[in-house]
C-alpha cells in the first residue's frame, strides 16, 4: 500500500491495539482474575462481551466475540512491543472456552460441529456468529499445527453445509440445537414453532465465506469452495446487483438487504472471491461497493451502524491491500483519505486513562457513528484492534491476506 504514517502515528496505533489487548486480559475469567472471586468456573477463559455503564450491567462473551478476541491476541503476540506472552496465554485460555461451545454430542447428529451461541448450555446457534467462531479454528490450526483445531474446523464446515444453511447454501438466522432445525424468524431457539416477521437475507451473512476461503487455503479442499464459499458469493452478488442504485435504507442485520456501515465483512468476502476467480464482474462490484460505503462517512470520520466505523476501515484496508498486490488500475487516493480520517477519529474512542480495569483499554461502541460513551463493547474493541494493527502491517485475521 502507498498509505504511510508518521512515527508518532505508528506508535499511537500500536498503543491502541496493545491497550485493547490488556483490556481483554484484564477482563478474561481466569484463575488469576476469577469473575466474582469464584474459581473452577465453567466460564474459564471467557472474555467480556460488554459493560453497560449507565445500567451497571455486564455480559460474558459469545462465540463470535470469543473468536475475535483470540485472533486479535494472537496478532498481538506477534506484533506487540511487550507482553507478548501475556497475550498468547490469554488467547490459549480463550481457545479452551471457544472449544467448549462446539457441539460434539453424537446424539445430536444434525447439530454436530455447530457452535452454541453463548454458553455450553445454550440451545440456540446463530450460524453467522458460529462461522466467525470458526475463523479462530483456522487461525489456531495455522498457529499450532494441532490437528484437533483442523478437525473441529472441518466438523463446523460439514455442519454448515449439511444443516446450518438452506437449499441455496445461505445460512439460517437461527438454528435450534436441541431440535436440530434452522429457521429465519425471531432470533430465539423456536424451531418449527417460530413465529413473527421473517428476517431479510442480507449482505452481512456473506461474510461467512471468509472461513471457507481460509480453510480451503489451509487444506486445498476444493469442495469447501464449491459447497460452502460459492453459494455465499452467488447470493452476495445477487443482493448487490438487485439493490444497485436503490436509496440507502437504514437498518441493522436482518432488517434490510444491504447493511450500510457494518456489512459484517461482506466486502472482505468479495475480495476473497476476486483472489480466487480474478473475474472482472466481481472486481467492478467491489470497487463500486467500496465507493458507496465510503460516501456514508461523516466529516468526523465515523460511519453509521453498530461497529460501522471500524468495519468500514477494515474493508478499505482489505481493498487497498488487494489493489497493491494485484496492481489494480483504481484511484486509491479517496480511499486512503477515508482511512486516515477513520484512524484519527478511532483514537478518540478508547478509554486510555484511569484505574478501572473494566474500562481501561476498552472501546466505546453500540451507537451509530460511535457518538455514545456508555458502552464498552467487544464489537468496537475487536474491530478497532484489527484495524490499527492492519494500519501497521497486514494481518491474517478477518482477511483474505496471508492464507
Amino acid at each position: 500500500m502507498t498509505l504511510t504514517f508518521t512515527p508518532r502515528q505508528r506508535v499511537q496505533f500500536l498503543h491502541q491495539a496493545e491497550l485493547a489487548g490488556h483490556w481483554y486480559c484484564n477482563n478474561q475469567n481466569s484463575d488469576e482474575r476469577p469473575w466474582g472471586g469464584i474459581r473452577d468456573s465453567a466460564d474459564l477463559g471467557r472474555f467480556v462481551y460488554e459493560y453497560v455503564l449507565h445500567k451497571d450491567i455486564a455480559r460474558g462473551m459469545g462465540v463470535w466475540g470469543q473468536s475475535l478476541a483470540i485472533t486479535n491476541l494472537l496478532d498481538l503476540a506477534e506484533r506487540a512491543d511487550s507482553d507478548r506472552q501475556r497475550f498468547r496465554r490469554a488467547a490459549t485460555l480463550g481457545a479452551g472456552y471457544l472449544a467448549s461451545l462446539q457441539v460434539l454430542d453424537a446424539r445430536l447428529p444434525k447439530s454436530l460441529g455447530a457452535f452454541r451461541e453463548h454458553t455450553p448450555q445454550t440451545t440456540e446457534s446463530y450460524p453467522r456468529d458460529g462461522v466467525t467462531g470458526a475463523f479462530a479454528l483456522c487461525r489456531l490450526y495455522r498457529e499450532t499445527k494441532d490437528a484437533e483445531w483442523l478437525e473441529r474446523a472441518h466438523m463446523f464446515a460439514n455442519w454448515w453445509i449439511e444443516h446450518g444453511t438452506d437449499a441455496d447454501g445461505w445460512p439460517y438466522i437461527t438454528f435450534d440445537i436441541a431440535k436440530q432445525h434452522g429457521h429465519n424468524r425471531q432470533i430465539v431457539a423456536a424451531g418449527e414453532e417460530a413465529s413473527g416477521q421473517e428476517y431479510i437475507k442480507g449482505d452481512w451473512q456473506a461474510g461467512s465465506a471468509i472461513f471457507f476461503y481460509q480453510l480451503h487455503r489451509l487444506t486445498g479442499d476444493a469442495a469447501l469452495i464449491e459447497r460452502g464459499f460459492d453459494p455465499l458469493i452467488r447470493g452476495l452478488v445477487r443482493i448487490y446487483e438487485e439493490n444497485r442504485g436503490k436509496p440507502v435504507v437504514d437498518g441493522f442485520h436482518g432488517e434490510v438487504p444491504i447493511s450500510y456501515g457494518n456489512d459484517d465483512f461482506a466486502l472482505v468476502a468479495l475480495a476473497c472471491a476476486y483472489r480466487l476467480r480474478r473475474e472482472r464482474r466481481i472486481l467492478d462490484l467491489l470497487v463500486e461497493r467500496v465507493a458507496e460505503q465510503n460516501r456514508l462517512m461523516d466529516a468526523s470520520g465515523s460511519f453509521p451502524s453498530l461497529g460501522g466505523t471500524f468495519v468500514c476501515g477494515i474493508n478499505n484496508l482489505e481493498f487497498l491491500q488487494l489493489a497493491a498486490e494485484e496492481r489494480l488500475d483504481v484511484d486509491l487516493a479517496p480511499i486512503e483519505a477515508c482511512v486516515r480520517r477513520i484512524a484519527d477519529y478511532g483514537l478518540t474512542l478508547q478509554v486510555k486513562e484511569g484505574t478501572d480495569l473494566r474500562t481501561l483499554g476498552g472501546v466505546w461502541g453500540q451507537s451509530s457513528h460511535d457518538v455514545a460513551r456508555t458502552w464498552i463493547h467487544q464489537r468496537s474493541t475487536a474491530y478497532s484492534t484489527n484495524f490499527y494493527l492492519r494500519l501497521l502491517a497486514p494481518t491474517r485475521s478477518l482477511s483474505s491476506w496471508g492464507w
